[in-house]
């Protein structure tokens, strides 16, 4: 059953491709025709925003604004040295100091940062020094708000002396004297001035006596520009990139980020609010220290200063190594603390200054609510024990506060068993009549290739899946970015401009169905240079300069020009002369964190019934190419023998437009199954992953070896250890067909011949006509526009326009070398005609008279 809805979806999205707006051949020049006489739809006013999580830095050495690294040494949490980031050095001899520093935790500052640095003293002017995160920039003239704790436990150290500035020697420094100091905590807090502009300035702390012992802990420098001047502030031209988006939503703070590797890492709202110097750090899900200074108080104040609804995720029980076991980390009868977790949240944010956690707020300093009208539950999350957990957590708000949305997990791919089975679990809530208004909104995840998008343009056209109507629980698209990939095979870093048209063309179809589609958002948001995990991401950065990818224009582009109601319009293309792509390509064999053997390898053109490869004729495995592992070849078998991920073995050669692969294949060892390859060119492949996820599914990807996405069905198999299995996979134009032990289990028709324009057509304020038009193709393409009964207009309009080179990206040399150029449009009427760039988007604005 699962099998059948899968396919019918595919073949569904293909057709509608075809037939609603996207016909492959057609007259020879576009034609775009509207007609305002027509019923509208409504889209969404929140539709799109934006999605973040403290992932490549984004929080610590990015948004945030503190400038010390580890400023209260307790990097322990992320299993590193408490005084990690700090050096000891004798300011006087400018070299190691002989005093050593130690993380020590006898009677902290406060238990929730029970880790502080201890130095005993063996030189005078001894001391510590941090340099930031690769660097305190500094700019001559501006002042840095200092801060830190100091005392002696036996007393004999009575004074310091701080200094900020480079390290060169004829640098101009600044330098603070500290006296008095005594055996209790104490905090010192300044304003220093900049005598000179740097990029890798030193903080240092030193200690103005030859014995004793100094405690140091919780050493704060602020940025100068700080968004809005606002206290434990944000870095003012980062979050001035969030402000000139113009959001009408922000998603935090994850992501994985709220699973945690372990239930012991997820993200604790709770811990993040309250006085800086007490709120609990703890190591952060992409591997590095998260201090907490960036919380939720901060979350809902930005959300407040640039006019986006926050949308909190929070945990629910399950961890990001109990979803891919597919279990929970917590019993069910224990979620009460989950759900209370929930209820305070919203109490917190929403409740009066007098109430138990609204008071905590109003000390914070915002004694008025702040805005809440959707909460997330769960991230990525999936299968029965999610669905229990969520309707636990989901049952207990409803009960409490009925106009909070809340928003479901349909998982991390966009069309796997988790995404339908969730789609399924909504369906039977909404069927019975205790439960059907426990999800508002379900949350899809996709990060693809531009041909996914491309392919899937129609994917909420389709009103059997996604039924029309009011009370239809509606989409979150929560994460989604167009991954382009280098020749090489290696995901583009920055993001190019044929990325963001892909994702733009998509766009359209989001804001077409824009009563399906309530929210969107791209991800990942923010990257610092030189310390990423993720990639592409639309924002980049370094401690001086920030650029916005072609990613950026694009998402700003529509958040600023979106439609209050969707016109309807049929799109006509002109007649294609480019020839017909087809899958074709090599195939290959490969494995991950698996030892493998393949014997009875052949692959046979079907157009003319010659068998091209047969490995009982081959002595060796010099037809292949191995780009990763260890292969050989014995007895007439290939075998893979390394436990590595992502072990390729391809097939040199071009392949034929129809051919059929067989082969026989066995797993001898580790944890996964198969990779079998075919349409291989380029860099880019089709895998069918057989044991997938720790042995778990069965799917078709298709990508590159950094990136992939899954296409088609995902089934449920698990490989057996030792067991020969029978595999075929025919391939014919654009479709294929794999077989497992003579079974079919994936049928595909993928779509590669992509038109080249995508549409949007809506009204704004006031009557207002919003035209968007993508050019996905490398030729300038003519498109008449006929805006049938839309009223008398305007001759001139306003144009705005995103082009250039399909691998153009932007830079610290050229940020905006692929951003908006707005001019004048001309000649304007019920017809006219509108050339598009290359690789290009449009959106006309047209007033009417």
């Amino acid at each position: 059953m699962k099998y059948k809805k899968v396919l019918s979806l595919s073949t569904a999205l293909f057709l509608a491709a075809l037939s609603a707006g996207n016909p492959l051949f057609a007259q020879n020049q576009a034609e775009l025709t509207v007609d305002f006489s027509k019923e509208k739809t409504e889209v969404s006013e929140n539709l799109f925003g934006i999605f973040y999580e403290d992932i490549n830095y984004a929080a610590d050495g990015g948004l945030y604004g503190e400038l010390i690294q580890n400023r209260s040494f307790e990097f322990k949490k992320s299993h590193r040295s408490a005084t990690e980031c700090w050096k000891t050095v004798n300011i006087k001899a400018k070299k190691e100091a002989k005093s050593k520093v130690k993380g020590k935790k006898d009677n902290p500052l406060n238990k929730n940062n029970p880790t502080y640095a201890q130095i005993e003293l063996k030189a005078k002017w001894d001391g510590i020094e941090n340099s930031g995160y690769n660097g305190i920039p500094l700019e001559e003239g501006k002042t840095y708000p200092l801060s830190l704790y100091l005392r002696s436990p036996d007393k004999k150290v009575k004074k310091a002396v701080i200094v900020l500035g480079s390290k060169d020697k004829k640098a101009k420094v600044t330098k603070i004297k500290v006296k008095k100091i005594s055996n209790e905590w104490q905090k010192y807090t300044f304003n220093v001035t900049a005598r000179e502009s740097t990029e890798n300035a030193v903080l240092g702390i030193y200690a103005g006596s030859r014995r004793g012992t100094l405690d140091i802990d919780f050493v704060s420098l602020f940025r100068a520009d700080i968004y809005k001047n606002e206290e434990n502030g944000l870095r003012a031209d980062l979050a001035q990139m969030l402000e000139d988006l113009h959001p009408a939503f922000m998603r935090f703070p994850g992501g994985c980020l709220v699973e945690g590797s372990r239930l012991s890492d997820r993200y604790q709202w709770k811990n993040t609010i309250g006085p800086v110097e007490e709120r609990v750090e703890e190591l952060n899900f992409w591997n590095y220290q998260q201090s907490m200074g960036l919380g939720f108080y901060e979350y809902f104040r930005l959300c407040e200063d640039i006019g986006a609804e926050p949308i909190p995720i929070i945990n629910c029980g399950i961890s990001f190594a109990g979803e891919n076991n597919n279990e929970a980390d917590i019993p069910l009868e224990k979620m009460e603390p989950f759900a209370q977790d929930a209820l305070d949240l919203i109490e917190w944010a929403t409740g009066s200054a007098s109430s138990e956690w609204g008071k905590k707020r109003a000390e914070q300093g915002h004694p008025e609510p702040f805005k809440l009208n959707y909460l997330g539950i769960g991230n990525e999350n999936g299968r029965e024990h999610y669905y229990e957990r969520y309707k636990y957590i989901a049952d207990r708000v409803r009960e409490k506060y009925p106009e909070i949305k809340l928003i479901m997990s349909a998982g991390a791919f966009p069309s796997d068993d988790t995404f339908f089975n969730t789609w399924k679990q909504v369906r039977k809530w909404e069927s019975d009549p205790s439960s059907e208004t426990i999800v508002d909104l379900v949350d899809e995840h996709y990060y693809c290739p531009p041909s996914w998008f491309l392919t899937n343009t129609s994917r909420y056209d389709i009103s059997d899946f996604y039924p029309r109507g009011q009370g239809q629980p509606k989409v979150f698209v929560g994460e989604f970015a167009s991954q382009v990939e280098s020749k090489n095979g290696s995901a583009k870093k920055p993001g190019t401009l044929y990325a963001a048209v892909t994702a733009a063309a998509y766009m359209t179809s989001l804001e077409k169905n824009g009563d399906i589609v309530e929210i969107a958002s791209y991800a990942p948001l923010f990257a610092r240079e030189n310390n990423y995990q993720w990639s592409p991401d639309m924002i980049w950065f370094t401690n001086t300069s920030v650029y916005g990818t072609p990613d950026y224009y694009v998402q700003q582009l529509f958040m600023n020009h979106k439609s209050d109601k969707s016109v309807k319009y049929e799109l006509k293309e002109a007649e294609s002369k480019a020839e017909k792509a087809y899958i074709g390509g090599s195939i290959g064999l490969g494995s991950w964190s698996t030892t493998v053997e393949y014997k009875d390898i052949t692959v046979t053109a079907k157009t003319n019934g010659n068998i091209t490869y047969n490995s009982k004729t081959a002595n060796d495995i010099s037809n292949f190419d191995s780009q990763n592992g260890a292969w050989a070849f014995k007895d007439g078998s290939i075998i893979g023998s390394s436990t590595a991920e992502n072990c390729r073995l391809v097939m040199q050669g071009k392949g034929s437009e129809h051919y059929v692969l067989q082969l026989k294949a066995k797993k001898t060892g580790g944890n996964e199954g198969f990779l079998i390859m075919f349409g291989h060119k380029d860099g880019s492949f089709y895998w069918w992953n057989l044991g997938g996820w720790a042995n778990t599914k069965c799917c078709v990807e298709k990508g590159s070896a950094a990136a992939r996405s899954v296409i088609g069905n995902t089934e449920a198999i698990t490989i057996e250890n030792g067991k020969w299995y029978d595999i075929k996979i025919e391939v014919k134009g654009e479709s294929y067909k794999c077989y497992l032990d003579g079974k079919l289990i994936h049928e595909y028709t993928d779509v590669l011949n992509f038109a080249p324009l995508y549409a949007h057509v809506g009204e704004g304020a006031e009557g207002k006509i919003i035209v968007k038009i993508v050019n996905v193709s490398e030729e300038e393409q003519s498109i008449k526009v006929n805006l049938q009964n839309a009223g008398e207009l305007k001759a001139e309009g306003k144009l705005i326009v995103i082009s250039g080179n399909p691998d153009d990206e932007n830079s610290y040399e050229n940020p905006k070398l692929i951003s908006p150029v707005e001019s004048t449009i001309t000649g304007i009427g019920e017809s006219f005609v509108y050339s598009a760039k290359p690789t290009s988007v449009s959106v006309i604005e047209i007033q009417r008279k």
